[in-house]
């Protein structure tokens, strides 16, 4: 094949890639409006409206209904979009009964399934064809329905979104429940004596209640979105890499394929936002100084982009001197402090000589310190971020850091997901906030837990001949064919000999027979076995496989427990030929 042939076809794999990427941003932004609607709704009914338009689009149906079981076992209409379906019962035959056991169903016809033709003529009418799916929690089961006038609208692809969005209707339900709970304890708390402070008490724990839920939703689907896209981005990021190795490539299409390239590792960024909001999510911690990260993030593009659309801002520091380490995680570090000083710039905009401070300091806190959040007694590293700006009115410093909560126009000013994503750093970290604001602006504070250990000798720079392979053979375990065959492809590139299994299973069989020097090994994979209980079974064939993981999630314990059994570096999808050649040069030379 010649090599005009190879970038043809090269080029063609990244359309395709394109085109999935496209459809599951798409699906994304759906489950992103749907979990909004979730977490700002204030009543029922508007929550499930706004959930029925998100899921609308991508379900492709015209109108949509809950049915809750009672407890003789019947269904009723809990919320529809069309008041067709409102006040209906249903009596589950083989079919409900199917779905309320977890199994959705797509109905070609209406009118040949016994359960719908107990409804009256106007119901079958407008419900030609139907998707139903469970959605349930501890105390109820339910069933949404997706309806559509016309027959066989709803394919196996349907049945598949819907799977995806029974997620966010079983957070819906489940904060009903949650929101008439805590309606009967009100009640039952107005008919005792001390009304005033059992309310101050009941509008405490709704508070708590209210931040868990929107935390643990966010944190459960913007998990599985994340790993998604990161499956899908990386063709998006590693075929670039490798048509830009070609030196004779034309400018006009290496200019293209570099902003191709660009714009995949910007959305691999946002994504890295949704991965630290993600309940779980987690990075290496190594020994680091707070005035490194300041300084290596005022030396950054995204420093210089934000401080160059607003000229009249001017930013400042004041860095301590002996500033004590800290063990953490460079790069959400870094996405803190970049978001708070967004934030400023933010709270600046139309301000005459508006000033950003950074700072940071050493202190010891001899006694629990009482401020938005309470401090422990200890040595802490500090760095703040203060601007001179009118101020956070007292009604807004309450809500700061839940997900969604912003003045700034959705979507038009960030995701409204900033101060969540320090709230969640600051937290994985340990550490604590703390938030001073008047009339003179607002500051943040960042602590976090001081240690005495010293920090590791910065890596030294790599050449590409630095991690090209020596015909080495590497095992590519993946479940995405896209993903296997871009791995192959960068892999061919380095030096490397690859082979490919689809699952778990197929990757022992080929051991079973076979030797390679490396596997590189996919975490999560459906259906089947995970990559954790598959390093496992390669063990028992051969003891100290080496291998290296990747995962468009984050470390989990499922990582954790395969590097314990001997699997080694851990990198994250989408990766770089660079990241991928250094971890498989390092594994192999241990």
């Amino acid at each position: 094949m010649s090599t005009s042939e190879e970038l043809r076809e090269a080029l063609l794999d990244l359309e395709e890639a394109r085109k999935k990427e496209a459809l599951h941003r798409r699906m994304a932004e759906a489950l992103l409006e749907g979990l909004h609607a979730l977490v700002t709704s204030k009543d029922p009914n508007t929550m499930f409206t706004r959930l029925f338009d998100a899921m609308k689009e991508p379900l492709e149906f015209d109108s949509a209904f809950v049915l809750l079981q009672n407890h003789d076992g019947a269904l009723v209409t809990l919320t529809t979009s069309s008041s067709v379906f409102a006040h209906r019962v249903w009596r589950p035959g083989a079919m409900l009964g199917r779905v309320l056991g977890g199994q959705p169903v797509a109905v070609f016809d209406t009118r040949l399934v016994e359960e719908w033709n107990t409804q009256p003529e106007e119901v079958l009418g407008a419900a030609r064809s139907a998707l139903h799916f469970s959605i349930r929690t501890t105390d109820r089961n339910a069933i949404m329905v997706c309806t559509h006038p016309d027959r066989a609208r709803f394919s196996k692809n349907h049945v598949t979104l819907a799977r995806r969005f029974s997620m966010l209707a079983t957070q819906a339900l489940q904060k009903l429940e949650s929101d008439e709970k805590l309606a009967d304890l009100e009640k039952q708390l107005e008919t005792q004596a001390s009304i005033a402070e059992l309310n101050r008490r009941l509008a405490e724990s709704e508070q708590k209640l209210s931040r868990a839920k929107k935390m643990e939703a966010v944190g459960l689907l913007a998990g599985g979105v994340a790993h998604d896209l990161n499956n899908i981005l990386t063709g998006i990021v590693s075929y670039p890499d490798l048509l830009l190795m070609d030196e004779d490539m034309r400018p006009e299409y290496r200019e293209a394929i570099e902003t191709i390239r660009d714009a995949g590792l910007r959305a691999a960024a946002v994504v890295d936002d949704l991965l630290t909001v993600a309940k779980g999510a987690a990075s290496p911690r190594e020994p680091l100084n707070l005035n490194a990260v300041v300084d290596e993030y005022l030396l950054s593009p995204e420093h210089q982009r934000l401080f160059e659309a607003d000229d009249g801002v001017v930013i400042e520091t004041e860095l301590g001197g002996d500033l004590l380490n800290i063990m953490g995680s460079p790069i959400h570090i870094t996405k803190a402090l970049m978001n708070l000083a967004y934030n400023a710039v933010e709270a600046l905009q139309g301000t005459e000589g508006g000033r950003v401070l950074v700072r940071t300091e050493n202190r010891y806190v001899d006694r629990p310190l009482k401020g938005y959040t309470e401090v422990r007694a200890g040595e802490y590293a500090v760095v703040s971020v203060r601007d001179n700006g009118s101020g956070i009115s007292p009604e807004d410093l309450e809500r700061i850091f839940e997900p969604f909560y912003t003045r700034k126009r959705m979507g038009r000013s960030g995701t409204g997901l900033g101060l969540t994503i320090v709230w969640n750093v600051m937290q994985d970290h340990g550490g604590y906030v703390d938030v001073t604001t008047g009339e003179g602006g607002t500051e943040f504070l960042l602590y976090f837990p001081a240690i005495r250990e010293a920090l590791a000798d910065a890596p030294s720079f790599l050449r590409f001949d630095d991690y090209r392979g020596n015909g080495e053979t590497v095992l590519v375990v993946d479940d995405l064919e896209d993903q296997r065959k871009t791995a192959c492809a960068i892999l061919r590139k380095l030096g490397y000999v690859p082979h490919s299994a689809e699952s778990g299973e197929k990757a022992l069989e080929y051991l079973s027979d076979h030797s390679v020097s490396i596997v590189l090994l996919d975490m999560i994979m459906e259906p089947g076995m995970n990559g954790m209980e598959t390093y496992r079974r390669i063990s028992a064939i051969h003891p100290g496989q080496k291998a290296v993981i990747a995962s468009g999630y984050s470390m989990s314990e499922d990582v954790v427990a395969a590097q314990h059994m001997g699997a080694g570096i851990f990198i994250k999808k989408p990766y770089t030929i660079a990241k991928l050649g250094q971890a498989l040069k390092e594994e192999l030379t241990k």
